[in-house]
């Protein structure tokens, strides 16, 4: 276990989660540290630099000052400096946080697995989970975020995780408890002071249609994905201007030509999960009515009116992604 001092900040280093929760009984306002990626985001700030006109600055022209004159406004440095926690506990030896086991019912992943390494076990992985990975970012930054962080952070893996009815361990000094990933991401007080989220749990079961859908938040750079499958690609390609984005997975399993389970989850602002209208469909021979689409759509209008959620624009987007993905099991 090692201690280390930089400039301000305390990084601890244990190597297991015996030496994890002595040192966090030690610092109790450490915050834990995995891949790093949404730490920095969330605690940065933009600090403006002095002007320069050194190369690696300024693209490497060495023009942005001439001798006795102001700097042209256009070659301002923007430097951006992570502010971060004073106590970091860092999870980077902790090995048994990077297992991942297979059995005939469950795919186990540890908290500190890459979502890079996800998607590389291949088809053992859930078609929606790994849809959703692969739609996170671009391959530098799967290569550096943890499950865990993600999850933790609301990032894009609760919607199929959730859709899949995965379950989390939650640990702590005294021992660990397991939590159905829709509760503990619909309600993260769920983990509380000095407590780690440490595996991943998830059902192999054999899901035979999937949609995802990913709505990109008004502004992003981050393009929209679409995918369906069986079916054809139906991409949504407008922008929301006042909701964040969010990610839709709908996943349905069948039997004998009959719909047996159908679950539908969005994850955005708000996780959303609408069981009554999911046993709408449960027992309907395939293919389906194609009026079945535009019912099952008028369930998750009410729904949404209830909630007052999402804005106008966002909720099109989610309606009309779901009653075209009900649509593709009629053809």
């Amino acid at each position: 276990m090692a201690v280390h001092n930089q400039i301000h900040n305390q990084i601890l280093r244990p190597g297991n989660l015996s030496e994890l929760f002595s040192l966090w009984n030690r610092f109790p306002n450490a915050v834990p540290l995995a891949g790093g990626t949404e730490l920095i985001r969330s605690f940065r700030s933009r600090v403006k630099g002095n002007y320069s006109n050194s190369p690696q600055e300024d693209g490497g022209t060495g023009a942005c000052m001439q001798s006795g004159s102001a700097p042209d406004s256009a070659c301002r440095v923007y430097r951006e400096q992570p502010v971060l926690p004073e106590e970091i506990l860092s999870l980077e030896k902790i090995e048994e946080l990077r297992n991942i086991t297979r059995t005939e019912r469950y795919l186990e992943i540890g908290a500190m697995v890459l979502l890079g390494e996800i998607i590389a076990l291949g088809k053992i992985v859930p078609n929606a989970f790994s849809l959703t990975l692969q739609g996170i970012a671009g391959p530098l930054v799967r290569n550096m975020a943890t499950i865990g962080g993600n999850i933790c952070s609301g990032g894009d893996t609760i919607a199929s995780l959730c859709a899949l009815d995965a379950v989390l361990e939650i640990r702590n000094s005294g021992g660990s408890r397991w939590i159905p990933a829709l509760r503990f991401c619909s309600m993260p007080e769920n983990l509380k002071k000095c407590e780690l989220l440490t595996r991943i749990r998830i059902p192999l079961e054999e899901w035979s249609y999937t949609v995802y859908r990913k709505f990109s938040t008004f502004g992003s750079e981050s393009p929209e994905h679409s995918f369906t499958a069986p079916a054809s690609d139906l991409p949504v390609k407008d922008a929301d201007s006042r909701d964040n984005g969010g990610v839709l997975i709908l996943i349905v399993q069948n039997q004998k030509n009959m719909l047996t389970s159908i679950n539908v989850v969005f994850a955005g602002d708000l996780l959303l999960r609408d069981k009554d209208s999911e046993s709408f469909l449960e027992g309907k021979a395939l293919p389906l009515d194609r009026r079945d689409a535009g019912h099952y759509r008028k369930f998750w209008e009410a729904y949404l009116d209830n909630l007052k959620y999402p804005g106008l624009l966002l909720r099109d987007k989610i309606l009309n992604a779901i009653e075209m993905g009900i649509a593709g099991l009629s053809d």
